[in-house]
């Protein structure tokens, strides 16, 4: 109205705020809802880094880093996985998975826009078809050794979370790797059998390139379960049971087969949430659960280089 545009803009350090532009003003923001709260808090650096995945190919990776941030210092490092996963890690700011909430805790936290990720074009979007795991694991790994190269790092402390196809991505990485620590596995997709109970199953055959009895093998191959024998990180799962777009089922069988090999695991599940933990205490008690679980397995904070 009257030549303005009035829209909402927001970063990865920064919550929602209301802006308006017109010819004659310029640009300007136009409420102060959060400066009382943003202004007691003290957030780190985010940086951008290009990274060489898979194929020497270059992915994008995000930094996030403790308040208290010293490189001469080791600190641990934090995966944080979309999901998607044809999704992506933005430069927006995240209510469920609050990247700078994870690095106050003291964890440099990375987040990769591994292939499959969105926003890159439609060639880099669909690439990982047909092949699900093997594009993104490398392109994580490669997140991983960057890091490490930058100095500061601990590798005995290397860590990884994700949700949904994160989920799945964290459970694909136990059966590939035994480098982290531990894990976190937010509604997490297991097997993609089971995941026929979903509430999306046409969908997921079309990219994993074949429908589970037409082409047993093809899907196994890009199936978690498949991997299990190999599994031996600890591991967080948490799920909710109203999930229908990844079935409750499928973080109990993750959970249960860890617990039965003997696999250090911790089963957090919620009720009354669905694939989003949403009411406010709930949310209060993941971060809780999920501080606690990264903290015993590769405790938070820099440390003095010996």
């Amino acid at each position: 109205a009257a030549g303005s545009v009035c829209f909402v803009r927001n970063t990865m350090s920064t919550p929602p705020a209301v802006y308006c532009t017109s010819e004659d003003r310029g640009e300007r923001r136009i409420d102060r809802f959060n400066d009382d709260v943003m202004a007691g808090i003290a957030l780190g650096e985010v940086r951008e880094f290009q990274v060489r995945g898979w194929n020497g190919e270059k992915v994008q990776m995000w930094a996030i880093y403790p308040p208290d941030f010293d490189p001469r210092k080791k600190w641990p490092l934090l995966h944080n996985i979309h999901g998607g996963p044809h999704g992506i890690w933005g430069d927006n700011f995240h209510f469920r998975w609050n990247n700078h909430a994870f690095a106050a805790q003291g964890y440099v936290v990375v987040c990769v826009n591994f292939h499959g990720s969105s926003s890159f074009g439609q060639r880099f979007l669909e690439s990982i078809d047909g092949e699900w795991g093997k594009r993104e694991l490398a392109d994580v790994e490669a997140g991983t050794d960057f890091m490490l190269r930058e100095g500061y790092i601990d590798r005995r402390r290397l860590t990884a979370a994700g949700g949904s196809y994160g989920g799945h991505m964290v459970a694909w990485m136990n059966g590939h790797t035994d480098r982290y620590k531990a894990f976190v596995c937010h509604a997490g997709c297991f097997d993609w059998v089971a995941m026929f109970s979903d509430d999306a199953w046409y969908w997921a055959p079309k990219e994993l390139g074949a429908y589970y009895w037409d082409d047993p093998a093809k899907v196994d191959r890009q199936n978690p379960r498949a991997r299990v024998a190999r599994m031996k990180t600890p591991t967080l799962v948490m799920h909710g049971l109203l999930d229908y777009r990844v079935p409750d089922a499928q973080g109990l069988a993750y959970y249960n087969t860890l617990k039965a090999k003997g696999v250090p695991a911790r089963l957090v599940f919620f009720p009354d949430e669905n694939h989003w933990i949403v009411k406010p205490q709930n949310s209060r008690l993941w971060y809780r659960e999920f501080f606690d679980w990264l903290g015993r397995h590769a405790p938070h904070g820099g440390k003095r280089r010996k």
